[in-house]
């Protein structure tokens, strides 16, 4: 079934009474993470010595140059900014200690690569670009992978249609809500945020998983997700056969329809196409993975594998997951 079947069968489903709490919910935990976040950027960059990040000493210290620039520009021009800065996020620090390890050698390491920060009337846009990079210790950016030099491509590719195709999509809606004789104060509080955000979910010697997220938010909120699972060392994205042998799909499939079926009987608003008082005929629901399942690699060597919202499940259950193990075979 294709994620847009879901969604027709979703619509058609009663809204449970909870939804209200659990949209509620949502949005105060996403406005509480984007408040720890700007106190965060804050915090950091009135650690930041000026001078020093003139000079340039490092990039760090740089970013929070521009940052701040950055900040004074939005207050002049007293509304819109764009920002564009090239730096690291934490996870150089955690790289850069790997390496320090006898024996250790990370080919590879994760680096924000492009800032996008835009607010304005219509907008509020909040973009950090990843991109896998060489690590210092084999030689620079030249011995990349081919590999991960694509998934960079993809990621830059992804972002850029995708900031350019939710404008679209808004400015539409605004032509068109005035052409039907919409006003001024009804369209007042109407904003579209966007964000673009990356997650590593781990990291060895010779293997990344990646995650890539993108959300909008508006008439409706929208989250999708990307995974990227590289060896880098064998210069290839790895399949869920690579990590989880031959057996793989006897193995997912049992054990989320064992998960399923325990969240269901757990929790009365875990509902899933065609398991349980939802098995109407009117979705198929899971059925088994194949080597299009998305998933990735955690900090426990596990394999968590991701559906897509509408997919397996109504809309209200968003992105769901399943963890079916850990993988022995990593390096």
């Amino acid at each position: 079934m294709k994620p847009e079947d879901g969604k027709k069968i979703y619509n058609s489903i009663e809204i449970p009474e909870e939804l209200d709490q659990i949209v509620k919910q949502s949005i105060a935990e996403a406005e509480k993470r984007r408040r720890e976040k700007e106190r965060t950027e804050e915090a950091e960059e009135k650690r930041a010595d000026l001078p020093e990040e003139f000079r340039g000493k490092n990039i760090g210290s740089r970013i929070h140059f521009y940052r701040r620039l950055a900040s004074r520009a939005t207050a002049a021009a007293a509304g819109a900014a764009i920002v564009f800065t090239i730096g690291l996020n934490t996870n150089q620090a955690f790289a850069e200690t790997m390496q320090q390890i006898p024996g250790i050698g990370i080919l590879a390491k994760v680096l924000t690569v492009r800032s996008y920060h835009q607010s304005d009337g219509d907008y509020h846009i909040d973009a950090e670009i990843p991109a896998i990079m060489e690590s210092e210790k084999e030689g620079g950016a030249d011995r990349l992978p081919d590999t991960a030099k694509r998934v960079n491509e993809q990621i830059e590719a992804i972002v850029d249609s995708y900031i350019a195709d939710v404008k679209k999509e808004f400015e539409d809606y605004k032509e068109a809500f005035f052409a039907t004789g919409g006003t001024e104060a009804e369209w007042a509080d109407r904003q579209m945020d966007l964000s673009v955000d990356y997650q590593v979910k781990y990291q060895s010697e010779t293997v990344l998983s990646l995650e890539l997220i993108t959300f909008k938010g508006w008439v409706n909120a929208l989250e999708e997700r990307y995974y990227y699972n590289l060896d880098l060392k064998e210069d290839r994205l790895l399949s869920l056969e690579d990590v989880l042998g031959n057996g793989y799909v006897e193995r997912c499939n049992k054990e989320v329809v064992r998960q399923i079926e325990e969240r269901m009987a757990s929790d009365e608003n875990q509902i899933f196409f065609g398991f349980g008082a939802s098995d109407d005929g009117m979705a198929e629901g899971f059925t088994t993975v194949d080597e299009t399942t998305q998933f990735y690699i955690n900090e426990n060597r596990e394999v968590v594998l991701v559906f897509p919202k509408y997919s397996i499940a109504p809309g209200y259950m968003g992105i769901t997951e399943f963890n079916v193990g850990r993988v022995e075979n990593l390096s």
